[in-house]
């Protein structure tokens, strides 16, 4: 009978073929098997997975990158006069527009304070106005912007209220008011070429 079924193998039964599939495995198992011996001499690779390489790439972005700061150019005495001039085209168009029809009135023509008169102290309140506001809004007035030069805090801040008020308003009475113009010429040999009203501010006059 076990002749026939090795002949006729289609015609074995479900109980025969569960016998022959537990006989293989089994065999399989009386087969010697050997686990390979690791040598100590020889040192395994050690894998770095991309997460690594990736988090040391984000940490160098991570670091601040220091910057060379721009070396400063500071505006010669020249260069600054050039602008002064443009500013004061500037202020007398503002004061011819805003001040000079008012001059047409006797009254008001005639009308002084103290020993100035009352166009003059308007002519002189738009000149300091347009300084201070000017340097405070812009850190530049209209002539400096033409020639490429602003003001800047000598530490290199933010100008202040006070700051413009020390340069534009108390340096430039100092210059203008108590006839002092030739203390401009100061910016000519000072070594940041600072003028009086920059040293009380502790300012610099730069190219941009």
């Amino acid at each position: 009978m076990d002749k026939e079924k090795r002949e006729h193998p289609e015609e074995q039964t479900s109980s025969d073929q569960e016998v022959t599939r537990k006989e293989i495995p089994e065999a399989v198992e009386t087969v010697g098997y050997e686990e390979p011996k690791h040598n100590a001499d020889v040192q395994e690779p050690v894998y770095h997975s991309s997460l690594d390489s990736d988090r040391a790439a984000v940490e160098e972005l991570s670091e601040p990158v220091k910057l060379a700061e721009p070396e400063k150019r500071y505006a010669g005495f020249w260069m600054r006069l050039w602008a002064y001039i443009v500013d004061l085209i500037v202020v007398f168009s503002l004061t011819g527009l805003l001040v000079q029809p008012f001059t047409m009135i006797d009254a008001f023509s005639e009308a002084t304070l103290w020993i100035w008169s009352v166009s003059g102290l308007l002519g002189g309140l738009i000149f300091f106005v347009y300084f201070l506001v000017m340097t405070k809004w812009r850190g530049q007035t209209l002539g400096k912007m033409i020639f490429g030069l602003r003001v800047i805090r000598k530490d290199g801040g933010r100008l202040s209220w006070s700051d413009t008020l020390i340069r534009e308003v108390v340096g430039r009475f100092i210059h203008r008011m108590l006839f002092l113009f030739i203390l401009y010429a100061v910016v000519a040999f000072t070594p940041n070429k600072q003028g009086l009203h920059d040293m009380f501010a502790d300012t610099l006059v730069i190219h941009e």
